[in-house]
């Protein structure tokens, strides 16, 4: 996943005690302000459905408002004119585009706005989210529609989250069984030179709930789930030794659905020489993705079905994309593509409840989540503190976190082997980025104050993590 987002400045915010209002208490919202509640923000949470506010209420310390994120009166009723944040994010672009317009009356410092309708601020449009206020614009579409094409490239990737431009990478990959490795502890891959640019920050074992935090003496097992922190050059090395090849040119991909991330995904693709072939069981939208698409060839029939996937020529595509809506059979349907030859079979999971089930899941090579998508990258505009961004995993319960050390912090000027019993157990240091310098940590490697570091972490580890870093008065 990676920072997808138009605006016309940038604030420096860090969300610490500040007013905040979110319209919108879907998935987006609800984690979204699940996150400023812990940082002991003051949140009102707005959205029309009494069922979400009566969910928002049992799980979340915080004030909920029924009614419409766009009414003046209510936003007045939320405390618009004392709030320094808010982010609209239902799914109507209209009033999120509205909520900002507004906001903006109200001299909000920061006004972010879910939109996915592309043609609102499109050069044709002679629009700009400015004119509404808009300070930042997070498209759910396009960010999708550029995790789809990173894992389409990326062989065996069932995640990719990129920091720095994409200079450093976390990775998620599965141990095949034609795996060189398997049977070889971490120790053993370090000492005859695979970790020198990488490190290990996880494994997820196939029938353990828990994830392992490994350490030298742990050992790479068939059907593993590995979670891996490096440069994007050193991970596409560590691929290669493990027989897994990137696709820099992908010649056929088949997609499901045209939604408005199909039609966007398989527009990328054409633009870049791929044999597109898309797949609409609605005859009304399959004529207008025909009628949108210049390269691709649309095919109107029910996809769940072998016959019209032969038809497609699945035995011989690069990739098997399936973004219907319909999370059942977006996952049915990769599943019958991968039985039947696909190399790469990836499904767009739209409910939270489906994330925890991915990996037992074996012929469903990865997955987007929807709003994990969002929520990561509005998380990467919502400054905690010392943290700049927060990544949330797909598919196991942790994070990843880009933070600088304070002046005078406990973790610097110390080697990182010294500090092995302050440091939480589940957390791991993967990166430092000092200025435009990449260093993988040893134990001999000392963070020193404004250093850039990237930390892999259980939730529940991140508030010690905080504190390690945090600038302290001498």
């Amino acid at each position: 996943m990676k920072l997808a987002l138009s605006s016309e400045r940038c604030p420096d915010l860090i969300v610490k005690n500040m007013k905040a209002i979110i319209i919108g208490a879907g998935e987006v919202g609800f984690h979204t302000a699940k996150l400023l509640t812990v940082d002991n923000n003051d949140v009102v949470l707005i959205d029309e459905s009494e069922e979400a506010c009566q969910r928002v209420n049992e799980q979340l310390d915080l004030q909920t408002l029924r009614g419409s994120g766009a009414s003046p009166v209510l936003l007045k009723d939320a405390g618009i004119s004392d709030a320094e944040l808010i982010i609209a994010v239902t799914n109507s672009d209209e009033i999120n585009m509205l909520a900002c317009q507004i906001a903006d009356r109200y001299k909000v410092e920061t006004k972010i706005a879910r939109v996915s309708n592309p043609d609102y601020f499109s050069d044709e449009s002679g629009l700009t989210p400015k004119d509404f206020g808009i300070d930042l614009l997070v498209n759910p579409e396009q960010l999708c529609v550029e995790e789809f094409t990173r894992l389409l490239r990326t062989p065996e990737a069932r995640e990719i989250v990129e920091f720095e431009d994409g200079r450093i990478q976390l990775a998620a990959f599965r141990i095949r069984q034609a795996n060189p490795f398997i049977g070889k502890s971490l120790a053993e891959l370090d000492r005859n030179g695979v970790l020198s640019n990488i490190r290990f920050a996880a494994i997820k074992r196939r029938g353990q709930e828990d994830v392992i935090i490994p350490k030298g003496r742990d050992i790479l097992k068939q059907g593993d789930d590995i979670f891996v922190i490096g440069s994007a050059l050193a991970i596409e090395q560590l691929f290669r030794l493990f027989g897994i090849f990137f696709n820099p040119h992908l010649e056929r991909v088949i997609i499901v659905g045209a939604s408005t991330i199909g039609i966007e995904l398989a527009r990328v693709l054409e633009g870049n020489g791929t044999d597109v072939k898309l797949i609409e069981a609605d005859e009304n939208l399959a004529e207008l993705a025909s009628q949108s698409l210049k390269r691709t060839t649309v095919l109107h029939g029910n996809y769940l079905q072998f016959q019209l996937l032969e038809e497609a020529g699945i035995e011989k595509v690069n990739g098997f994309v399936s973004v219907t809506g319909d999370d059942e059979n977006d996952i049915m349907a990769c599943m019958t593509a991968k039985e039947h030859g696909a190399q790469r079979a990836l499904a767009l999971i739209q409910q939270p409840r489906y994330l925890p089930l991915l990996t037992r899941i074996h012929r469903l090579d990865g997955a987007v989540s929807r709003h994990l998508t969002v929520v990561s990258n509005l998380l990467r505009l919502i400054r905690r503190g010392n943290i700049i961004s927060v990544a949330s995993l797909h598919e196991i319960d942790a994070e990843v976190i880009e933070i600088v050390a304070g002046i005078n912090a406990k973790i610097a000027h110390k080697e990182l082997s010294s500090l092995k019993t302050k440091f939480p157990d589940n957390a791991f240091i993967g990166a430092i980025l000092r200025r435009e310098k990449l260093i993988i940590p040893s134990g001999e490697s000392v963070i020193q104050p404004a250093d850039r570091v990237i930390v892999f972490s259980m939730p529940d580890a991140i508030p010690a993590v905080e504190d390690m870093f945090a600038t302290r008065r001498v």
